[in-house]
């Protein structure tokens, strides 16, 4: 499989509005985020039109094979630190075994090869642990866990913190390419 020519992050337009909201407002994306409330159509419009005037906010809709799967949110940027956070989803749950980790590699390799940035943070709730294994297969390391950070339905909730530097995609791009590659039949 040639990722490159198949898996690709495209800026996301007007046009791409209803199909974000229909996946962001699916039960099991909204219980793993920490806003897991229903966005409103005047919210989320609020929310592109910021992301779009924004310099320290990217958002990005993951295509694989012309197919558009997921987003990739990029945020807290800081180009003076060379720093930022991410978010990201696949937006269904049909979707081919896999195509979280080439989401994965895609974003990893524009967050440290395209904006150039140096260090990637993430925040992950305890309760997601799909999540939390997705971070540690691909190179993320744990920095800590805010211990009983949040409260929802009456069910107290951590929240774990991970860091990924440049120098660590450097070290595991080739690892998760090749990992891609044998594990997957996309």
């Amino acid at each position: 499989m040639n990722l490159q020519h198949r898996a690709t992050l495209k800026n996301i337009r007007e046009d791409d509005l209803q199909r974000i909201l229909e996946w962001r407002n699916q039960r099991f994306i909204r219980e793993v985020m920490f806003n897991d409330r229903k966005i409103s159509c005047a919210q989320h419009i609020q929310w592109f039109n910021k992301m779009v005037n924004s310099e320290t906010f990217i958002s990005k809709m993951f295509y694989f094979d012309n197919i558009p799967y997921g987003v990739l949110n990029v945020n807290k940027i800081d180009y003076t630190h060379g720093t930022c956070e991410w978010g990201f989803y696949i937006g269904t749950e049909s979707t081919p075994r896999g195509l979280g980790s080439v989401l994965g590699y895609v974003s990893l390799d524009f967050i440290f090869n395209i904006l150039k940035l140096r260090k990637l943070s993430a925040e992950v709730l305890s309760i997601n642990e799909r999540s939390i294994n997705f971070h540690e297969k691909m190179g993320f390391k744990q920095e800590g866990i805010l211990r009983e950070q949040l409260i929802r339905n009456g069910q107290i909730i951590d929240v774990h913190l991970f860091g990924y530097l440049a120098s660590d995609w450097a070290n595991n791009e080739p690892v998760i390419h090749n990992y891609i590659e044998r594990s997957y039949e996309l």
